[in-house]
């Protein structure tokens, strides 16, 4: 797929997102990869400084996570998610699985917008960056610092 192509999956899933759950896409160069949903309106802001298809893939990772928090069970799944400090075993879990379900969450919203992900690529890219959890569950004074960059 070329970026044209990328750029249609984009923008495919920015309308799904602002139809469905009323959350905007910021994409900027210097924005960081991340769901906002703390305080004011919910959002989700991509760094346009890489490639359409790393974008593609963190939108579609990030749209997994407003999928997963606008369930009613959030809460339930996930009862250590926003309550603990970083340095909470129980947190740092819930806050790996929940990474782990925003992927999968992410391909599910894919494969419902007819988005032909390149499996291989996807795949490489979501472990890429769920390594970069584990290592910061492990020891999030050394690796926090690493968490939600491109």
């Amino acid at each position: 797929m070329d970026d044209v192509g990328y750029q249609h999956c984009i923008d495919s899933v920015a309308v799904h997102l602002i139809e469905k759950f009323d959350i905007d896409v910021v994409f900027g160069d210097g924005e960081p990869n991340a769901f906002w949903n703390s305080s004011g309106p919910p959002a989700i802001s991509i760094n346009t400084n890489q490639r359409r298809r790393l974008q593609l893939y963190c939108l579609l990772h990030e749209a997994g996570h407003a999928i997963i928090r606008s369930k009613e069970d959030y809460k339930d799944l996930y009862p250590y998610g926003k309550k603990e400090k970083n340095k909470s075993i129980s947190r740092r879990v819930d806050v790996v699985r929940e990474e782990v379900a925003a992927w999968d969450e992410g391909e599910k919203l894919a494969a419902h917008l007819e988005i032909k992900l390149d499996r291989r690529l996807w795949h490489n890219f979501l472990k890429k960056h769920l390594f970069e959890y584990v290592k910061w569950a492990i020891d999030p004074e050394r690796f926090g610092r690493d968490i939600g960059r491109p």
